[in-house]
């Protein structure tokens, strides 16, 4: 499905940008060979169209980012002033007093983007706050709201499940919405939630004696979600389940750190792939799972 060449930079579902990734295996959470391409909007929209339906049908996953970019770099700085706003509804419909989307895109069967065309355009900050409240009315993915979110066109194929079926446009209307409008009518923000981190520890780390978790416990450090026929749905929910185990069974953090740190035990398989950000993904990892060992006493 294209849309039509010099489509007006009102159109809600066709912005400029669009990475390819391979998927190696239905169902799998990797992404191989991720590469991007920048189209001039709406001069070259047929073109992205048509570059992101060639490279799914040959077996490769496609998206776009949800607002125009005033550079090519995918990033805050660079977002364009917002015509549409979005939220990747994951199984949920729009409620009664959420306002009606401009435009539906089925991602895979029940699964839906929402988007909602403005009469004017607004700067990128405020259109992250409307996103927001928008997830709030309509209850949608709350992490689909950010600027950069990556969502995927109608047309292509859905490469994450087995059947790999077809995006598809499901709804697309006149809708437009004031974004003062929006503001009286939308719930306001929830007030953000304390987040636990656990600060990585000085100094040498011990050598922990794992001994006291369970055999399934020890064969995951060992082998990591590999091992197990992958046991967990995500190398994340993986080594959430070692770090909450270690907690419940009384490991200081420091023993935690050590064990998920170590290149000799699979487990340690993410937290050295992501190289300099290592650090704060298993902050967040570690704070999280000690925080719910200590509630559950």
């Amino acid at each position: 499905m294209s849309p039509p060449c010099g489509t007006p930079s009102t159109a809600p579902a066709w912005p400029a940008w669009g990475p390819l990734c391979l998927r190696l295996a239905p169902g799998s959470k990797r992404l191989y060979r991720h590469r991007s391409r920048f189209f001039d909007y709406p001069h070259q929209a047929c073109a992205a169209a048509d570059w992101c339906l060639g490279n799914s049908e040959v077996g490769l996953e496609t998206y776009f980012c949800a607002h125009l970019l005033l550079a090519k770099r995918r990033v805050k700085a660079n977002a364009a002033p917002v015509l549409a706003l979005w939220a990747d509804a994951d199984g949920v419909a729009p409620g009664f007093d959420a306002p009606e989307p401009t435009a539906i895109v089925e991602s895979s069967p029940g699964r839906a983007h929402l988007f909602w065309r403005l009469t004017r355009s607004v700067s990128p900050l405020r259109a992250e706050e409307l996103n927001r409240r928008l997830l709030l009315a309509v209850g949608a993915d709350r992490s689909g709201w950010d600027l950069g979110q990556l969502l995927r066109p109608p047309g292509t194929r859905n490469r994450k499940y087995g059947p790999a079926p077809f995006v598809r446009l499901l709804e697309l209307n006149d809708d437009r919405y004031h974004p003062r409008e929006l503001e009286l009518a939308l719930p306001p923000e929830e007030p953000p939630r304390p987040v636990s981190r656990s600060g990585r520890p000085t100094g040498p780390y011990p050598t922990p004696d794992v001994s006291r978790l369970s055999g399934r416990m020890r064969h995951l450090v060992s082998r990591g979600n590999r091992g197990l026929r992958r046991p967990y749905p995500s190398r994340s929910e993986a080594d959430f389940a070692v770090c909450l185990a270690m907690s419940t069974a009384g490991y200081t953090e420091a023993e935690v750190w050590a064990v998920m740190t170590d290149s000799t035990h699979g487990i340690s398989e993410k937290y050295l792939e992501k190289g300099r950000h290592g650090d704060a993904y298993l902050s967040l990892t570690v704070g999280k799972a000690r925080a719910l060992a200590r509630s559950a006493g």
